[in-house]
Parts: structure tokens; sequence; C-alpha cells
């Protein structure tokens, strides 16, 4: 699984999406948005700068809600 399988993966176990942009200046940006649209939305939640940024917010997410989850009882 790429770097980016696994950030998609994560981001979709803490019920978001990414999308990618790279403008050009060697910095691909992801933003993480609550709703399946395109990067220049307006509904973005967190936009991280390059692969390994993405990775751990993603992770971070997914183990977020995993545990609110939890504590909830579901």
């Amino acid at each position: 699984m790429t770097k980016l399988e696994q950030v998609r993966a994560a981001a979709a176990a803490a019920r978001l999406y990414v999308d990618s942009y790279s403008p050009g200046d060697g910095v691909t940006r992801y933003r993480f948005m609550t709703t399946d649209v395109d990067y220049f939305a307006t509904n973005g939640v967190f936009t991280a700068l390059g692969i390994a940024d993405a990775l751990t917010f993603a992770i971070g997410a997914m183990t977020g809600y995993q545990q609110a989850q939890e504590e909830a009882g579901r």
C-alpha cells in the first residue's frame, strides 16, 4: 500500500475525504474535508503540506474517531 493509499484509508476510517493539489512549488497539499468534493471546496477541516504530514493527520483523525465511537458505546 502506498503512502497516499494509507492516507486515504485512514481518512475514510475517520469519515473524512482527502484531495490533493500540487501547485508546482515542490510541495503537494492534502486537504481533508467532511464531504466528497474537490480540493478547492470551502469545507476543508485541515490542509497538510506533504505526504508525511497528511499521513500523520489522517492516522490521528482515525484514532480519535475510533476512540470517540468506543466511548459512545457504538
